[in-house]
């Protein structure tokens, strides 16, 4: 006896550059405000997605469909309805505000505390168009007066900088508590 197994028409996944992917990226561009093209657009740009829709979409899948990394050639289906649900969110999550600084609400002056796992912490002084610098630290690789770029600092997330200066090299793409994420994060 033969037995015949219907085959489902559900579309699981679309070709990296379909008009349906391209489609999710442009109105993703849009709400973000920008194309992401930085490891560090990545994470913020994850982070958003999850605290609009609370669904994940990890930052090395968007870096991958933005062609940063090389990677996909398909795109599941599960990934653009997350990026849809984002970018045509009509009201944006209050989650964000209770768990993360934006750098386009400070000054320049202001001063964020942050501190990970297992006994690191550091201020952040913010000097303006999204760059920083260290004021003070304790138990890290960093030093006071490196300075980094980022537009936003998200408790329980890690703290992915770009253009990280040191005194004698320049990282792209530096993360700060990459097991556990931030634990602590608050404005001075």
């Amino acid at each position: 006896m033969c037995r015949f197994l219907k085959i489902s028409t559900m579309i699981t996944s679309f070709l990296s550059d379909s008009t349906e992917v391209c489609q999710a990226k442009q109105a993703v561009e849009a709400r973000y405000g920008k194309c992401p093209a930085s490891p560090a657009d990545f994470a913020e740009l994850s982070l958003y997605i999850k605290q609009t829709t609370g669904r994940d979409v990890s930052s090395d899948t968007l870096s991958r469909l933005w062609g940063y990394k090389r990677g996909y050639a398909h795109v599941r289906h599960s990934v653009i309805d997350i990026m849809n649900a984002y970018a045509h969110a009509s009201v944006e999550s209050d989650f964000i505000y209770s768990t993360a600084i934006k750098a386009d609400d400070l000054q320049s002056g202001d001063r964020v505390f942050i501190a990970w796992l297992p006994d690191r912490t550091c201020t952040l002084e913010y000097l303006g168009s999204y760059h920083w610098r260290i004021a003070e630290v304790n138990h890290s690789k960093l030093h006071i007066g490196d300075t980094f770029s980022c537009r936003v600092i998200a408790k329980d997330q890690p703290l992915v900088v770009d253009h990280l200066h040191t005194s004698n090299q320049i990282y792209d793409g530096y993360v700060i508590g990459g097991k556990n994420g931030l634990t602590i994060v608050k404005k001075q």
